[in-house]
């Protein structure tokens, strides 16, 4: 009988697999924890910045109006509802 020994049975290769699942779960399972610590302290210094940013000169949070419209600039007359809406709000 001849012997292989490059080559693995079955068994051997599924031991071999098993080894390596815990350690692989630990790796895993350390960098999951490490990805949510960094993406929470970014998430935090963003917060902190943006509440720095968004006082005004007089130490009071600013209001901000935004408008969308989406055919502003088609041409076919949204920038006239657009502009109105504007005047509106400032005669207001």
């Amino acid at each position: 009988m001849a012997t292989t020994e490059g080559v693995w049975s079955l068994c051997e290769l599924l031991r071999f697999f098993y080894s390596l699942f815990l350690p692989g779960l630990a790796v895993c399972g350390t960098l999951c924890v490490c990805l949510f610590i960094i993406l929470w302290g970014i998430r935090l210094l963003l917060q902190r910045k943006k509440a720095l940013l968004s006082t005004g000169k007089n130490g009071k949070k600013q209001m901000v109006v935004a408008f969308f419209h989406p055919y502003c600039n088609a041409g076919g007359g949204g920038e006239r509802v657009l502009w109105c809406a504007l005047r509106a709000l400032q005669k207001k």
